[in-house]
């Protein structure tokens, strides 16, 4: 009973207080450059985590009235958090279907990180081809921005650019090529479109072994008289092997492979900060709006999401609701893939297309000029 009247409220003010500098640090370290502050480039990851824990400890306090002067703890952590919990939570109570009977000015942008199609280990997957193709065809996007693209020419494999543009009717589309095998097997991104494409370009941005990841793919498109800059990307990914995710999801492995692992997490970071700055300077170069689509690899409390989303707005954001989890596994809070339009661009909606099997999953906006 000593224990519990006396050490307990002093272990448990101990513990809020590391919290919500956990909290802080997390909130704020992400608009420093990780290139300079390397911590930056981790504290954002547990943003989320972090908050929850403080509004569990301020509903405690609030709860035990003889201690309910200890709850300003959490609460300024969580006051001087807003900012980060803005860009992390949609607050849309209401589901945004697509609007129906939509002007010239009206298009549909999707974007989709398609894990090399179902592919693995050189071996197509019928079932996730499948799931692909069904998901495109109820979508059926005006503009279709796929990461991780995977097509073949060969004799027995699927000639992905064709059947894609033959099923959805899409008379245009630009692929980046970035990696090929063979002759006949080649890894990128792609963009397909039904509005004209008046120029297209592949800008090298590093090099990844998986392919997208090495450049960013930049389109003007013809929206009724007006152009239209869209640039879709896939950033450094972190590239985990089986090991390094039994490490992140059960906490199995030495100290030696916890600290390689976080060697590789720190350089992936400095690459990924060094992409978004490029990427941030192609945005204010252009002479048209930009709409930035894509697997950024990084959460929106991160100096990733911090560099690119400047003056952009976030589809999200503006029409969507909760956590927006886009990656499939490793965390619930994972948000990682967006559409960022510059105004004034209206946001009309935003969508997701949950899959069984889907590793990345797929976010759709209607837009308008």
């Amino acid at each position: 009973m000593l224990f519990v009247s006396k050490f307990l409220p002093r272990l448990l003010i101990f513990g809020n207080v590391l919290i919500t500098i956990s909290l802080l640090l997390s909130a704020w370290l992400p608009y420093l450059n990780p290139q300079q502050y390397w911590l930056s480039g981790f504290a954002g990851l547990t943003f989320l985590i972090c908050w929850g824990i403080n509004l569990a400890f301020l509903i405690l306090w609030l709860v035990l009235k003889n201690r309910r002067r200890y709850a300003f703890i959490s609460l300024a952590g969580i006051l001087f958090s807003l900012n980060a919990l803005y860009t992390s939570i949609g607050t849309n109570l209401r589901s945004t279907p697509l609007p129906e009977g939509k002007t010239d000015k009206q298009f549909t942008l999707m974007t989709f990180n398609a894990s090399n199609m179902g592919l693995d280990d050189y071996q197509e997957n019928p079932f996730l081809q499948g799931a692909i193709y069904q998901m495109l065809q109820e979508a059926s996007p005006d503009i279709l921005c796929m990461q991780e693209f995977y097509t073949n020419k060969g004799p027995g494999f699927t000639n992905h650019i064709d059947s894609i543009r033959n099923t959805l009717h899409y008379p245009y589309h630009f692929f980046t090529n970035d990696m090929g095998h063979w002759d006949y097997w080649q890894y990128g991104i792609i963009l397909f479109s039904r509005l004209p494409i008046l120029r297209a370009s592949r800008i090298p941005c590093g090099y990844s072994s998986a392919g997208s990841g090495s450049s960013f793919l930049q389109a003007d498109l013809l929206v009724a008289g007006d152009t239209v800059r869209v640039i879709t990307v896939q950033l450094k990914s972190y590239m985990f092997k089986g090991r390094d995710y039994d490490l992140l999801e059960k906490g199995n492995g030495s100290f030696s492979a916890i600290r390689s692992l976080a060697a590789k997490m720190k350089h992936t970071i400095h690459k990924r900060a060094a992409q978004s700055q490029q990427l941030a300077g192609l945005i204010t170069q252009s002479p048209y709006k930009v709409i930035v689509c894509g697997d950024f690899n990084d959460t929106p409390v991160s100096y990733t999401y911090n560099t690119i989303s400047m003056n952009m707005q976030d589809a999200f954001l503006h029409k969507g609701r909760g956590i927006g989890r886009t990656l499939s596994f490793l965390a619930p809070t994972l948000r990682i893939d967006y559409i960022l339009a510059q105004r004034p661009i209206k946001i009309r909606s935003y969508n997701t297309f949950y899959k069984e099997g889907f590793q990345h999953v797929p976010v759709m906006t209607s837009l308008s000029l």
